[in-house]
């Protein structure tokens, strides 16, 4: 095969690998987009749970200390990363900074279970010895976070082991940019006492007392499950929000990879081109002197 026919083969695949990345592209970008959309709509859930405890904190101000005791010796750490691949550093960065609170959490004492979502990232995370107590599949859509979160819940009720002083922490990436993210720690529980005062403390809208419709304890323990699972929602969303804006920097980066071989590719097209021709007009000149 002639040098001109193998370039024009490399020119081929990577033409064909470069629509390859431009559609993962516009779907990473679609996904990014509607991702941060579910985001918005998820704070109408947020502020549906924090009038349900004004109301409650109310009736019973005294549920505002009661509800945010402190923290228990038992710590769960939840760590969010993908299943998929094609997304840059996006596991790398989340498993070690991950690691760096695990190791944190162990010279205080207070690490004691981490559970990874996701394989790639469960994998980085043995990889810098931390030990896991459950790995979890990422979603790959919004059409599976229902089962997702219910997973997740059961797997953090079995490791709280009924205290309720446990602390809940979530380790997740949120987009900065079209094209960045970062990851950060919150914490689920205990419920923040400053959060609880703030909503103790603010002025009830009407002049209607609300209504109290079961045992005050217990309607704090189920506002604090909703609170705990919206929370899981949100950072199973914005995860999945950063993962695909993790993907589409690297599609970005491989775009132009892609671009900058098929330049160095038609170059060289051309020149061999140009060598062919040229030893085709030698040709012609040498067989023109033998014929005079």
């Amino acid at each position: 095969m002639s040098s001109n026919a193998v370039v024009r083969r490399r020119m081929e695949s990577a033409e064909s690998l470069g629509d390859v990345v431009t559609t993962m592209k516009s779907l990473a970008s679609v996904r990014v987009h509607q991702y941060r959309r579910t985001m918005r709509a998820l704070d109408a859930s947020t502020l549906t749970l924090d009038r349900a405890a004004r109301a409650l904190l109310q009736l019973h101000p005294e549920l505002a200390t009661e509800a945010s005791s402190g923290g228990g010796a038992n710590t769960i750490t939840v760590v969010f990363g993908s299943d998929r691949g094609l997304c840059g550093p996006f596991n790398d960065r989340m498993a070690r900074f991950a690691a760096a609170g695990a190791a944190d959490g162990t010279r205080q004492g207070a690490l004691r279970s981490v559970v990874a979502i996701g394989r790639r990232v469960g994998r980085r995370l043995r990889a810098a010895d931390v030990e896991l107590v459950a790995q979890l599949p990422a979603p790959s859509g919004l059409g599976s976070l229902d089962t997702a979160v219910a997973e997740l819940l059961a797997v953090v009720e079995t490791y709280r082991q009924g205290d309720s002083e446990d602390r809940v922490l979530l380790v997740y990436a949120r987009p900065v940019g079209a094209t960045r993210f970062e990851p950060r720690t919150v914490q689920v529980l205990p419920v923040d006492p400053v959060w609880m005062r703030g909503l103790a403390a603010k002025r009830w809208e009407t002049g209607k007392r609300p209504m109290e419709l079961s045992e005050p304890a217990a309607m704090v323990r189920g506002l604090i499950r909703h609170r705990m699972a919206l929370a899981f929602v949100k950072a199973y969303g914005s995860s999945l929000a950063a993962e695909n804006a993790a993907r589409l920097s690297a599609m970005e980066a491989a775009s132009k990879n892609v671009e900058d071989r098929l330049a160095s590719l038609r170059s060289a097209h051309h020149a061999a081109r140009q060598a062919a021709v040229t030893a085709e007009l030698l040709d012609i000149q040498s067989a023109a002197d033998a014929l005079e």
